[in-house]
């Protein structure tokens, strides 16, 4: 993996990056002048879906300099994660909604303070395409934690046809 640091100084932001050898973002963080920053974690969900071309003027950083911003970043949502977590046992099968492709997989909304994800290589296969949309059903058994996006690891996803209304989904 790369880190990478942007300025964009018309928009007064510096952009974070965690990309591949490809360009594919897995983190990322923005940081206001004001030093707010946003994550592509929940509740933000901010990730870039172009691939990340290092351009003239932005700076690599090292993985500790990221993590170190990372988990600076992150520190709001730490409570709600503790909180949240013991809510689930390995095995425990759970059901949520579609809520987006990323590179680690289909992220899913299980409810406003829990998300899970699932690897979109198996789903793909065995799901009719025209339910790979947000907002489908989508249950699984909980296999791990990931602590470094506050997510459920998810596996043996099924989704179920159902389409849940769009209010519902915040």
């Amino acid at each position: 993996m790369k880190y990478i640091k942007a300025n964009w100084v018309e928009e007064g932001e510096s952009y974070f990056f965690e990309i591949d050898d490809h360009g594919i973002a897995y983190r990322q963080m923005i940081m206001k002048d004001c030093g707010t920053l946003q994550v592509s974690i929940a509740p933000d969900f901010i990730l870039s879906d172009q691939q990340v071309t290092v351009m003239e003027g932005d700076q690599e950083m090292t993985p500790k300099e990221f993590e170190t911003l990372w988990q600076r970043a992150i520190e709001p949502y730490r409570a709600e994660w503790i909180r949240t977590k013991p809510q689930y046992s390995l095995g425990d099968r759970v059901r949520g909604t579609l809520a987006m492709f990323y590179p680690q997989g289909v992220i899913i909304r299980l409810n406003n303070q829990a998300y899970a994800v699932t690897d979109d290589r198996e789903l793909r296969e065995q799901t009719p395409w025209h339910y790979l949309y947000p907002g489908y059903c989508i249950e699984g058994i909980v296999a791990g934690f990931d602590e470094t996006n506050f997510w459920l690891v998810l596996e043996s996803c099924v989704l179920t046809g159902e389409k849940v209304q769009e209010s519902i989904l915040g």
